[in-house]
């Protein structure tokens, strides 16, 4: 390993170190509300220097965090370490970036669910008891289906905002990876459309005849996930229209009306139209 390497890694360690005694030091105010920026400094260095340097430089961010944290620190800390070094693993190989998302997508969601049933249990909390108010506004769905899909809402979130802000240091870092694609190469497919529908079949005359809550959750979470697929196609295709007409404005409405209650039912009715009838298929 070259002493360059070397520096640049101990380095990195010592800036998370620093996280580290921050967060002790303010009431552990990074782990509950930015947990996310104990990611930054091991995903950087694994980007750039490789696998081999970023496991050993991991692997002592690890120890190092028994020295400044509590439990809860530890299970914050080394789980972004964990996404931090697949994320730069995935930059440094040039991996497509959509993969390189869900496997930082993976790891975030197994850990929030982990987090959610582990912190119920050993700080005593009934989870059912506060999803009373939500089956009020919601009376169809499962409360294990809630659980799931809360953990993937927030999973969603954090990666993406891992994501972009890892392409922006790269960017700015000049640390080589993959080219971005273009917004032409996302687009739905008439596969995907027939599944939506029967998924949507299956979910609205599924409720009063699934006997089995475990199916009956599964089919609830494909439905939603479906949804936030379809919202995210109508998305792409308005995105695309406002920069095809050269209208900066309607592109960012586009992307603040995917996130607004009923607005969004519009944007998933035009991912689903987009996906059986090819809208774009001619402009790629």
């Amino acid at each position: 390993m070259k002493t360059s390497t070397l520096t640049q890694g101990a380095f990195c360690l010592s800036v998370y170190g620093v996280l580290l005694l921050f967060n002790q030091q303010t009431g552990l105010l990074l782990e509950s509300m930015l947990n996310w920026v104990f990611i930054i400094p091991i995903m950087i260095f694994t980007a750039k220097a490789g696998p081999y340097p970023g496991a050993i430089t991991g692997l002592s961010m690890a120890i190092l965090s028994f020295l400044f944290g509590t439990f809860t620190t530890w299970f914050y800390s080394w789980s972004a370490i964990l996404i931090g070094f697949f994320y730069g693993v995935g930059v440094y190989n040039k991996i497509s970036h959509s993969i390189n998302f869900l496997i930082a997508l993976g790891i975030t969601l197994i850990s929030y669910v982990f987090m959610i049933y582990l912190w119920a249990g050993i700080f005593g909390m009934d989870l059912s008891v506060d999803f009373v108010w939500i089956s009020r506004l919601i009376p169809f769905l499962d409360f294990q289906a809630f659980c799931f899909l809360f953990a993937l809402f927030i999973s969603f979130v954090q990666t993406l905002c891992i994501h972009m802000l890892g392409l922006l240091l790269c960017v700015r870092l000049k640390i080589p990876m993959r080219k971005l694609g273009s917004l032409r190469s996302i687009c739905g497919s008439k596969p995907i459309g027939v599944g939506s529908l029967l998924i949507a079949v299956f979910f609205f005359f599924g409720q009063n005849v699934i006997e089995y809550s475990i199916w009956l959750s599964a089919i609830q979470i494909l439905f939603f996930i479906d949804l936030g697929v379809l919202d995210f196609l109508g998305t792409v295709y308005l995105m695309e229209y406002g920069i095809i007409h050269r209208i900066p404005k309607f592109t960012i409405l586009a992307v603040l009306g995917a996130f607004i209650p009923i607005l969004n039912i519009f944007w998933m009715l035009l991912g689903l139209s987009d996906c059986l009838l090819e809208l774009r298929k001619d402009k790629i």
